[in-house]
């Protein structure tokens, strides 16, 4: 069963590569012997277009008496020793040559098998060699030089790494000397304030008793402000309006401290503020003071100041032209409530009639207050 396979691989080592002859004239099929047996001491590989490191370690298992090694570097010192080339010419094609010390040159072709490559080569390389020792195959040519390793072609060299962009210089170029104190902007640090407002408001009486019209009264006020860099802020005002009827007036003069909180929004500010209050007022007729009736009551009333208390919104638009001057301007809101303290009767709305008994005023009580603000604010020297 096995001498068919073992007798066509007699006959590849055997057979030389068509169409070659050997230096000497002779013809392959008709040459003299080989010689007698000899036994190689070295073996330098040259393998092209196979695994080479795989079929190093294919040919050393099957030759384990012969040191093989890559062809390079300084010829083997050993005799005799032999040249073994390996080239995969084709997919499906390979060759083998095997040139001795002596001159003596071997070439033989054999078919790869696809996935058996590493196997097939080193196979079919081992048997030539153990041929051409035994004497078994005659040389395809004679007096053959054993070529020179390949000259090691210099990896190119790497492109040149681009030039690193120069660093912009120092801000401060003085190596020795004292540091120069730079000073802080201090343009857009929050600061105190401190502002002046002026307001125009008409009063009206919202709450009961009703007696009288609903107007209150109109005038206008002047006041101090003040806001930290947090928003708090803090007022003292005057305010003074009146009104007349009938040849009679009512004065009345407010002094009030308030607290609170002012949010500013880019061009929006809102103060917000709760106050306290203490009003004078006092009655005139023809531009002269004049006494007149409480209302129910036949006897002429004193005038107690009003005690109160109120919350004030002033939404409006913030222009600030420059980092130490504001201006805000737009609407003032404002709810409140007063009363007058009489010894009597304690705190109540005081209404005002004329002397023949026809209501005139109201003093007092629940008061709406509409009107308009303007304010300059001035912004402080941070330390």
């Amino acid at each position: 069963m096995l001498l068919a396979p073992t007798c066509a691989l007699v006959a590849l080592l055997v057979a030389p590569a068509a169409g070659t002859a050997g230096g000497s004239g002779m013809s392959p099929e008709t040459g003299d012997p080989a010689g007698e047996p000899q036994e190689f001491r070295a073996a330098r590989a040259d393998i092209r277009g196979f695994d080479e490191a795989a079929v190093l370690a294919a040919l050393r298992l099957r030759l384990p008496r012969l040191p093989i090694e890559r062809h390079g570097g300084a010829a083997p010192t050993e005799t005799p020793h032999l040249y073994l080339q390996l080239t995969r010419a084709a997919d499906e094609r390979g060759t083998i040559r095997v040139i001795t010390s002596d001159g003596r040159a071997y070439e033989r072709s054999f078919a790869v098998e696809i996935g058996q490559e590493v196997r097939v080569a080193a196979s079919t390389a081992a048997n030539l060699i153990f041929a051409v020792e035994q004497g078994a195959v005659a040389p395809d040519a004679e007096d053959v030089a054993i070529p020179p390793p390949a000259v090691a072609t210099a990896p190119e060299p790497p492109p040149p790494a681009p030039e690193p962009e120069p660093e912009p210089p120092p801000v401060q170029t003085r190596a020795t000397g004292p540091k120069e104190h730079v000073p802080e902007d201090m343009s857009k640090k929050p600061r105190w304030e401190l502002g002046l407002g002026l307001h125009a408001a008409t009063v009206l009486g919202v709450g009961p008793p009703a007696y009288g019209g609903p107007l209150a009264g109109g005038g206008g006020g002047l006041g101090f402000e003040v806001r930290s860099p947090r928003g708090f802020a803090a007022a003292l005002e005057t305010r003074a309006i009146g009104q007349a009827e009938a040849g009679s007036g009512l004065g009345r003069l407010r002094v009030a401290i308030a607290a609170g909180y002012a949010l500013r929004h880019k061009s929006f500010e809102l103060p917000i503020l709760v106050g306290l209050a203490i009003e004078p007022w006092w009655i005139t007729r023809a531009g002269e003071r004049a006494p007149l009736l409480a209302a129910g009551d036949d006897d002429v009333l004193a005038r107690p100041p009003l005690l109160g208390g109120f919350l004030r919104l002033s939404p409006g638009w913030r222009a600030q032209p420059s980092p130490q001057l504001g201006l805000r301007v737009g609407p003032r809101i404002e709810l409140g409530g007063s009363f007058a303290i009489d010894d009597h009767d304690g705190a109540q709305v005081v209404g005002l009639a004329d002397t023949v008994g026809t209501p005139r005023f109201r003093v007092g009580g629940l008061e709406l207050s509409l009107g308009l603000e303007l304010a300059l604010q001035f912004g402080l020297r941070p330390r």
